[in-house]
């Protein structure tokens, strides 16, 4: 009876420490605002693991001029080495894939897709209060690589015409 008792304790702990591990991983989920204040990223659940979209651009529309794309529509993929995924637009694109909680507020083996330049990345997240480091670098060494504190997003005005957001 005592080894049923025991077996029994020992699982309610495993579920509260598993539960209370969730809950802390789950802190990331949001939106984001990267430093260069022109889009609103959005961190979710993709099964087990987390992910990330373009949730929102601001002025989402090629510039007069230029050779991208056709002036006044919106951001495509268009540095994608598929030729496939060249016209998939950026807004609502999945850019961010497979990270794993560590602990901590520590994300790894992500995978990043950098729209501007059509190339992938290994990836780790870090979560500091309303503060996420992203880290994207070669995957063959991640000395050589960039990091990009992103800010929880607060008093930013989305019904502002110049944003385009998701529906």
């Amino acid at each position: 009876m005592k080894l049923i008792r025991l077996a029994i304790l020992g699982a309610s702990m495993t579920a509260l420490v598993t539960s209370v591990n969730a809950q802390e991983a789950d802190a990331i989920l949001g939106k984001y605002i990267p430093p260069e204040k022109d889009s609103v990223i959005e961190i979710f659940k993709c099964g087990d693991k987390y992910c990330g979209k373009t949730a929102c651009i601001k002025d989402n529309a090629y510039p007069p001029g230029s050779k991208d794309g056709v002036p006044g529509t919106p951001y495509l993929d268009h540095h994608n080495p598929d030729p496939k995924l060249k016209k998939r637009p950026n807004l609502g694109m999945k850019f961010l894939t497979g990270f794993v909680a560590e602990g901590n507020g520590k994300y790894k083996d992500g995978k990043i897709y950098n729209p501007r330049d059509g190339k992938t990345y290994c990836g780790k997240m870090s979560l500091t209060g309303n503060k996420l480091d992203l880290r994207g670098h070669l995957c063959i060494s991640s000395f050589l690589g960039k990091t990009n504190t992103w800010v929880r997003m607060t008093g930013i005005n989305l019904n502002d015409k110049a944003w385009d957001c998701e529906k």
